[in-house]
Parts: structure tokens; sequence; C-alpha cells
């Protein structure tokens, strides 16, 4: 059996946009995660540092699964978490006063 007609051509950009109105619909950006007003700095950092050590986790156990080239993007991800959250807890760090001998 032949078609009449044949498939209209396939635009990305309408898909694409279909699919992010889709998002803005169903996954509100605004009011999304809410964060206490009475958050501490150092409870923020804290919380911060536990958020990083969770996602480089994840990163690292989804990257062991993968093959190349995908491996290599999450790893890569893997890698600029572990700085970021390196850089974390050296700021949590800088927080706690140093002790002076005398």
């Amino acid at each position: 059996m032949t078609k009449a007609l044949p498939d209209p051509p396939i635009d990305p950009t309408k898909d694409r946009a279909a699919f992010n109105r889709a998002i803005d619909h169903y996954l509100p950006t605004q009011g999304f995660h809410a964060v206490n007003e009475d958050l501490s700095f150092e409870d923020a950092l804290l919380y911060t540092a536990s958020l990083l050590d969770s996602a480089s986790a994840t990163a690292l156990d989804c990257g062991e699964l993968l093959e190349k080239p995908e491996r290599a993007k999450i790893l890569a991800v893997w890698h600029l978490l572990e700085i970021a959250k390196t850089t974390v807890d050296r700021s949590i760090e800088c927080l706690r006063p140093t002790k002076t001998t005398a």
C-alpha cells in the first residue's frame, strides 16, 4: 500500500518548543523548592555540601554503567561536582575559628 501524502518533514524546533511548554506547565520553576528563612549561613553551606555529595555519588554510579562517550560526559560532571564540594568544604572549614597556641 502506498500513501497518497508523504509524512511532513520533522521540525526539531517545533518539537523542542512543545517539550519546553510541557515542562514549564508541569514543572514550574518558581516555588519548586523553598528555603527556610531562618537557615543560617553555616547550615546552608552544610546542606549544600550534603547535596553536592549526593549528586557526586549519583553521577559516579551512573558513569560506571555507561559506555563512551556518555561515560566521559557523566564523569566530567562528577569531576565538576567534586570541585564544587571541595570548595564548599573549604568554606565550612574557614568558618571554624582557628585555635591559637600561646
